[in-house]
């Protein structure tokens, strides 16, 4: 009978005799593979390859117990994979498969089993995000989340673009948010892009040192999450637009969750990156239009393998396996937040508000140190001129 081989190297065929015993596979493999038979850690569960402590996995162990049994009586028949871990290092036996051309199937080229292995994707998680922490403007979010939660009352998503710095070390510091024109409903929204508006918004950030650095977005409580973080829509907006403004963006998430010590509902930013590996599978084109049956998973258009999980082809991939979370931390920026808001259905801004902010007491740079009144100017003013004006009059 056959018997394939599966190793960190590759895999291998043995074949073998029908009433053939453990040790005896133990003996072919030395003999045919150069591995000797006390290096060899054999098991019928795929987890051996991955685990720091193949020794746990004792299914086909040698010894008494089971080197006299025939193959069938250990659950080994024609076609089974056998798992095997080894220390010494040898020379891979290259095999010869038919060659797979995404856009014409397969062809008749030739590539080494070591090739399709190297082809295959696996979807692993991410341990660390590519920034050390998302600090957040204590105004700044307070004046989101409290429109999300008193106007909108989770019922619908609302999106904002996060402007601040980020350091050399991976700081991400969020000083102003910026709410595009958008249209929102309880499980999405759209945005939109390179209006006017952004490019002013954009010319103000600039003139005042700060950069596009995140997104920010709630998730409504329309609908129970049990079992899921994360929407695949919401995925691909991550991805997208990481994709887009690099790996440093971060996305903050407004969640209201429960609070386990008095049990009542609390409003909470967590923030988060989707791993390169996500960005880079959306970049390519991998995710599908279709979404899954499952909210929380994100549905393909290739197979792919998931790591820790039943060695098959799937299509479908939990959420949270994308998912990298940032540690939070809050400041206080140099900014107000005390102007209504663009863009919001209410309050809507006004001359009056103009009126309200310059005829209020104090210094002329701390009544223009709000990043919504410069946007409001900036629709009547030079954006560079404002921001300049801003600099000069609180240095």
């Amino acid at each position: 009978m056959l018997i394939r081989l599966r190793t960190r190297d590759g895999t291998e065929r043995v074949e073998v005799d029908d009433k053939c015993t453990l040790s005896q596979l133990r003996t072919v493999i030395e003999e045919k593979f150069g591995v000797p038979t006390s290096d060899q850690r054999l098991s019928l569960d795929q987890g051996l390859l991955m685990s720091k402590d193949p020794h746990a996995y004792d299914d086909l162990k040698p010894g008494r117990k089971n080197d006299g049994k025939p193959l069938k009586s250990l659950k080994i028949e024609h076609g089974t994979i056998v798992y095997m871990t080894y220390s010494v290092e040898r020379k891979v036996t290259v095999c010869t498969a038919a060659a797979h051309n995404d856009a014409r199937g397969l062809t008749g080229g030739k590539m080494t089993v070591e090739a399709m292995i190297a082809a295959q994707t696996r979807i692993e998680t991410q341990e660390s995000p590519n920034v050390e922490s998302l600090s957040l403007d204590g105004h700044a979010a307070n004046a989101f989340q409290a429109y999300v939660n008193g106007t909108l009352g989770f019922n619908q998503m609302r999106f904002g673009w996060m402007y601040g710095t980020c350091s050399d070390d991976g700081e991400v510091r969020v000083h102003a948010i910026y709410e595009p024109e958008q249209e929102g409903t309880e499980d999405a929204f759209v945005v939109v892009e390179d209006a006017d508006e952004d490019a002013r918004a954009e010319a103000i950030a600039e003139s005042l040192g700060m950069t596009r650095v995140g997104m920010v977005f709630n998730v409504t409580t329309t609908k129970e999450r049990p079992d899921y973080t994360m929407s695949a829509f919401e995925i691909r907006q991550m991805a997208k637009y990481q994709s887009k403004y690099g790996d440093k963006f971060v996305t903050a998430v407004v969640m209201m969750l429960e609070d386990e010590d008095e049990g009542t509902p609390q409003v909470s930013f967590e923030p988060f990156q989707v791993s390169n590996q996500c960005v880079r599978l959306y970049s390519e084109g991998w995710f599908h239009d279709e979404p899954c049956e499952k909210p929380g998973h994100t549905r393909l258009t290739k197979d792919v393998v998931v790591v820790d999980k039943v060695s098959k082809d799937v299509t479908e991939v939990d959420n949270d396996r994308w998912l990298v979370p940032v540690k939070i931390l809050d400041h206080e920026g140099p900014w107000r937040t005390s102007f209504p808001i663009e863009n919001r259905l209410h309050p809507v801004q006004t001359v009056e508000d103009l009126k309200d902010a310059v005829s209020k007491g104090g210094q002329y740079c701390v009544k223009l140190a709000d990043f919504h009144l410069l946007l409001f100017l900036s629709k009547h003013l030079d954006a560079n001129d404002m921001a300049r004006s801003r600099r000069d009059t609180s240095s």
